[in-house]
Formats: C-alpha cells, sequence, structure tokens
C-alpha cells in the first residue's frame, strides 16, 4: 500500500473512533483531534473562597500534518495545545512523542493518543512551578500564564458543571417524591442543594405552598432539612399555569417590597408608597392621592397623637410600673427570706450547742467506762488451797533468791543452777547436759521484799510472810475506781467453806504471787507453777510438761517461741 491509502486508512478508522471530535483543518492536509482523558482521582480547585471538586476536564488538543513521506520514513509532524497545562508540560509531552520508537511503514497517531492519555496526571494540571531549564519548541501551545489563572479555574468549574448536567441527564433517576423512575431529562435538578424531582411534583408542591402564604425566600426546597430556597428561573420551570406564575411574580415583588423600611401600602387603592425618614407621619399615594399616617393607616390626623403612638405610650407605661412592681415584691421577698434564714441560724446554733454539751457528756462517760474497764483487765485472782499457801510462798521466795543469787537456767531442761566458783564449763546434773556459763549484765532487785538480801537460809517461811504482810499493810495501792460485786463476795464465800483462799493483785503480796505463778495446763495436773526470771519456757514441777507462760500452750522445743510468743519477757 503507498502512503497516501495507509494514510486514508488511519483518518477513517480515527474519524469511526472520535467521531465529531475529529475534524479536518482544510489547512495544509492538518486534522485536529480532541482527546478526552479520566482522571485517576478528582482534585479540588479553590476559587473565590469556595471548595470545587472537578470530576471533567476538557479535551486535550492535538493537531497532525500529513506530508507524502508518512509513514514510510518519518513520522508526521503534530502540535499539542491545552490551555490549563503550564508551556514546560506541553514541551515535555512533546519530547516524549519524539522519543516515542517510530516503526517505517507503520502507522502511529492512535499510539500518540494512549500515550499523551497515560502520560498525563493530576500533577501536571495547573503545574505553577516554572522549570529552570525551558526549550521553547514552537509545537506547545496556549499554555496558561499566573496572570489568568482565575478565568482558567472559573472556566473548569463551569466545564465540570456542564459535564455532570449532561450525565445527569443521560442517565434514568428516581424521584425523591413520588420515587417514579424517569430520564434525567424530564427531572429538574435544584442548583443551590442538588436534590431533584419530577416536574408534576413540584409543580404540585408550589400551588400547595402558595395556598399556605410560603412564596419567595420561604419557598424552600421539599426534601426533609434542607433549607435552601428555589431560584427564580426554577420556579419558572416548574410552574406550567401562567396564572400561578404571574401570582407568584405578584406576591414576591409584594414581599420584597414590605421588607424595604421606607415603602408602604396604600389603604386605599394597595399601591406602593414611599416615604421619608422624617418624624412626620404623613404619607401620600402617588395613585389616589390620599394622604394617610403611615403608622395607623388611618386618615392623617395633624397635630394630634397618633392613636398607635399613643398605645405604645400606655404599654410601655404599663410594663414599667409592672417592673416596679415585680422588683418591690422581690425586694419583700428577699426581706422575708433573710429573716427566716436568721432565725433558722439561731435555731440551729442553739441545736448544735446542745449537741456539743451531749457529745461530752457522751465522751466523759465513755473515758469513765474506759477507766473501769482497764481496771477490770489488770484485775486478776487465783485460787489456791489453804495447805498449799505455804508452799507456794516458799516456791517464790526461792525464785527471788534465785534471781538475786548467781543462777542460770539450764539449756537443755532448764533446771536453775547456781554457780559459786570455778570456770565457764557447767555440767547439769539432771540431764547430763554440758554448756557454758554466761556473765549477767548485773543482779536484779526481788519484787516481793528487800530482806531477802539480809535473810538467812535459817530463816522460816512463816517469818518472812509476817514480814510480807506488814509491807502489804503499809502499801498504799489506789482502789477508788474498783467496786467489789455481789458475785465476788459470793465466790469469796463459796472459796472459804471449801478451805480455798482467793489470791488477787489487789494487795502487795498477791499482785506478788499472782504475776509469778500459772496453772499447768494439763487438765490432771492443774499444779501451780512458779516462773523464775524472764524465761517463759516452764517445766511442770508435778507432771513435767513444757508449756509457754505467756499463752499456756504446749511446746515441744524452741519452735514455739520462734513462731508465736517471745521466750523472755520481764514480769
Amino acid at each position: 500500500m503507498t502512503n497516501l491509502e495507509k494514510q486514508a486508512d488511519e483518518i477513517l478508522a480515527l474519524q469511526s473512533i472520535f467521531e465529531t471530535k475529529f475534524r479536518f483543518l482544510h489547512d495544509n492536509n492538518q486534522y485536529e483531534i480532541l482527546i478526552d482523558f479520566d482522571l485517576l482521582q478528582p482534585f479540588v480547585i479553590k476559587y473565590n473562597n469556595k471548595r470545587s471538586i472537578i470530576d471533567y476536564l476538557p479535551p486535550f488538543t492535538l493537531i497532525i500534518h500529513y506530508d507524502d513521506e508518512y509513514p514510510s520514513s518519518h513520522p508526521p509532524s503534530f502540535i499539542l495545545s491545552c490551555f490549563y497545562f503550564s508551556k514546560s508540560s506541553l514541551e515535555n509531552l512533546c519530547q516524549k512523542l519524539d522519543n516515542y520508537p517510530f516503526i517505517n511503514g507503520e502507522v502511529c497517531v492512535y499510539d500518540w493518543i494512549e500515550l499523551i492519555k497515560n502520560q498525563i496526571s493530576n500533577e501536571l494540571i495547573l503545574h505553577t512551578k516554572l522549570d529552570d531549564e525551558q526549550i521553547n519548541d514552537p509545537r506547545a501551545l496556549n499554555g496558561y500564564l499566573n496572570e489568568n489563572i482565575n478565568q482558567i479555574y472559573q472556566y473548569l468549574i463551569n466545564y465540570n458543571n456542564e459535564q455532570k448536567e449532561k450525565q445527569f441527564r443521560n442517565q434514568l433517576q428516581t424521584c425523591l417524591i413520588c420515587t417514579d423512575i424517569i430520564s434525567g431529562i424530564d427531572c429538574i435538578r435544584l442548583y443551590r442543594c442538588g436534590h431533584f424531582y419530577c416536574q408534576s411534583c413540584l409543580n404540585n408542591y408550589v400551588k400547595i405552598t402558595f395556598d399556605n402564604g410560603r412564596f419567595g425566600e420561604k419557598l424552600l426546597c421539599p426534601q426533609n432539612q434542607c433549607q435552601k430556597a428555589l431560584l427564580p428561573n426554577e420556579m419558572k420551570l416548574i410552574i406550567q399555569d401562567d396564572q400561578l406564575y404571574q401570582r407568584y411574580e405578584r406576591l414576591t415583588l409584594q414581599h420584597a417590597l414590605e421588607l424595604m423600611n421606607d415603602i408602604i401600602w396604600c389603604p386605599r387603592c394597595q399601591s406602593a408608597v414611599l416615604i421619608g425618614s422624617g418624624d412626620d407621619n404623613l404619607a401620600i399615594c402617588d395613585q389616589c392621592r390620599y394622604t394617610f399616617c403611615k403608622k395607623c393607616k388611618e386618615i392623617y390626623h395633624f397635630q394630634v397623637m397618633c392613636p398607635k403612638d399613643y398605645l405604645i405610650e400606655q404599654l410601655k407605661l404599663q410594663q414599667q410600673k409592672a417592673r416596679e412592681r415585680i422588683a418591690k415584691q422581690r425586694e419583700e421577698e428577699s426581706e422575708r427570706n433573710r429573716k427566716v434564714q436568721e432565725k433558722d441560724e439561731k435555731r440551729l446554733a442553739k441545736e448544735r450547742e446542745k449537741a456539743l454539751a451531749e457529745l461530752a457528756r457522751i465522751e466523759k462517760q465513755k473515758a469513765t467506762l474506759a477507766e473501769r474497764n482497764l481496771v477490770k483487765q489488770h484485775y486478776r485472782e487465783i485460787a489456791i488451797d489453804l495447805s498449799d499457801e505455804d508452799i507456794l510462798l516458799e516456791k517464790i521466795l526461792n525464785a527471788e533468791r534465785m534471781e538475786v543469787l548467781n543462777t542460770q537456767p539450764c539449756p537443755n531442761c532448764h533446771a536453775r543452777i547456781e554457780k559459786n566458783g570455778g570456770c565457764s564449763h557447767m555440767h547439769c546434773s539432771r540431764c547430763d547436759y554440758h554448756f557454758t556459763w554466761s556473765s549477767p549484765e548485773g543482779p536484779r532487785p526481788p519484787e516481793i521484799t528487800s530482806l531477802l538480801y539480809h535473810s538467812s537460809n535459817a530463816m522460816s517461811v512463816q517469818s518472812i510472810k509476817e514480814e510480807l504482810n506488814k509491807k502489804s499493810d503499809t502499801a498504799k495501792v489506789s482502789e477508788q475506781n474498783i467496786e467489789k460485786t455481789d458475785s465476788d463476795q459470793l465466790t469469796e464465800d463459796e472459796n472459804k467453806q471449801d478451805t480455798k483462799i482467793l489470791i488477787n493483785n489487789r494487795s502487795f503480796v498477791g499482785s506478788a504471787i499472782v504475776k509469778r505463778v500459772k496453772q499447768c495446763p494439763n487438765n490432771s495436773c492443774n499444779k501451780f507453777n512458779v516462773k523464775i526470771g524472764d524465761d517463759n519456757w516452764i517445766v511442770c514441777s508435778e507432771c513435767f510438761k513444757q508449756y509457754c507462760f505467756s499463752c499456756l500452750k504446749s511446746i515441744n522445743g524452741p519452735n514455739h517461741f520462734q513462731k508465736e510468743c517471745d521466750r523472755y519477757t520481764p514480769l
């Protein structure tokens, strides 16, 4: 095939693809192709403090010039034109078309078009940054300048709206009132909010709204929660009845005139009357020459107060009196509340004083009761046989002597051992246990009497007992807060009948006996044992049971004193 035949085939193919967007320029065998392309994603234009989303852009122009050597030896010449592309962006596209691999004998215009579509991106559109190196390619035409950027923005917004409207009209839509599916060309879409309805639904809506006295800016979109008013040109498309449309125009004009402060209506002929801004109430109709008061719309009353002004003054006077009366009532109410508050404060003060006095009395009773309970807690007593009194006292005196003398308990069997000389190595004759003697800090004075320092072994227990009784008679023990109850008297009488003696810690001798003596926890024994020194590890002298002097629990080894009680506690 010759070059002309191949060119004719390519032109025929391009005409079938692009249809009306491919045309012959009638100038040196040139053809113009308008290339539409889809944006990868919409972009936003800020113009006049508004944000507009652009989904459609005007076509890109490619002008092809065929010569006799195409396509046998070289590609055709071309020109690129786009008003929203920068000069540098168009020059870059020209270079990419030049670098596109050309095959001799093959047509390439459609491949160029696809290359242009693939190379166009959002970054190239309205690219305002100027490159340092400019080629000044004459094939790149109509690149925009920063001086006319506002006109380009407005044109892009208008073109985008037109394309959206075309797409809307070419598709089926659902009326938001009657929900009928109709063609978009038969719908009316409102400009301010974008809601669309069929013409018959909007016509019925306007009639009902007119009957309810709403027109002009009060005629809103039928959609719920939509506060956008219908435009006058939209009303012309909606209203199909000429009389209804004339009524709409008349009511709209009347409503607009009523909003003007210098326009009133003549009460006789209902014509618009222009009034001045002075204090005079005179108004003259230009149509019927009727003179009337612009406030009350009655015949003009010269040098007489307008009834409407008089009514306003009376209303103001009544409001002033009402405000004064309310203020006086509030003052009286405030005074009454103040007096009531003072009475309540005095009453509360008296009640507070009574409550404090009662609280002090209760606290005093609690303190007295606590003292009595403390005395009762410190009170202890034991009942022993009358025949065992001397034996028990002898053990206590021996314990006192052991504490005064140089004695220590055996670490194994706790028997008291006296050291009267020699080295520190000791041998227990009771359990054959060997241990080392530890030197005490010093002898402790006895608790019962100081006679033990001077008494000899020949002194009998009876004589020491008499001396102790003398000491107990002369001791000053405070017994003011201790009351002897009937139960104590009854217990004492019973003990006397059973030949038992009751010893408590109220006397000097009794206190020394009670705090040193406790019964063996063995129920079959119940022998009284005396604590010697500070050691709480007690071995019963009768049944040889080992127990703790503090808690009276049976023990078997020193583990009890490591976990529960202290082994050494002073009396």
